[in-house]
């Protein structure tokens, strides 16, 4: 059974912050000395995060304030713990960044959704890493054919 650490690093909206960068440099020193050298600046300048859940969506790397739209929907508007769980699953906050889709996790969003709702949490963290290299490495040689990794 998954601890509630490892549940907390799953975002309402489906992406697990224990896969980020930003999140492994809290106690990964050498990382966060790569993503300072990466982007020219001081080591103690390099914003790290402690995830969505445990920042109540108000996540420093990405603006800070106000709180993420979709956190405040899911939990503090509707109460669920995921978006799959709301009545207007899937809904266009869900939407896909348009802005450096090859960087950051968000557009991954509804598939991991659909994937946590099926599988429940225990077997997604345990799958995540297979799923996500399906989706980002996927590729299907024909039209209704199966997925080549």
């Amino acid at each position: 059974m998954t601890g509630d650490n490892e549940r907390m690093l799953i975002t309402p909206c489906g992406i697990y912050c224990g896969s980020c960068v930003l999140y492994r440099a809290r106690t990964d020193q050498v990382l966060r000395e790569k993503i300072a050298q990466r982007q020219g600046i001081p080591v103690e300048e390099v914003l790290v995060c402690v995830g969505c859940r445990p920042a109540k969506g108000n996540i420093k790397v990405a603006g800070g304030t106000p709180t993420c739209d979709i956190y405040a929907c899911a939990v503090d508007d509707k109460k669920v713990e995921f978006c799959y769980e709301c009545e207007d699953f899937p809904c266009l906050k869900l939407a896909p960044c348009a802005d450096r889709a090859q960087e950051i996790p968000h557009n991954t969003k509804v598939y991991n959704l659909i994937w946590l709702q099926k599988l429940g949490v225990d077997a997604w963290l345990e799958r995540y890493a297979s799923l996500l290299r399906q989706y980002l490495r996927g590729k299907k040689p024909k039209a209704g054919g199966a997925i080549q990794l």
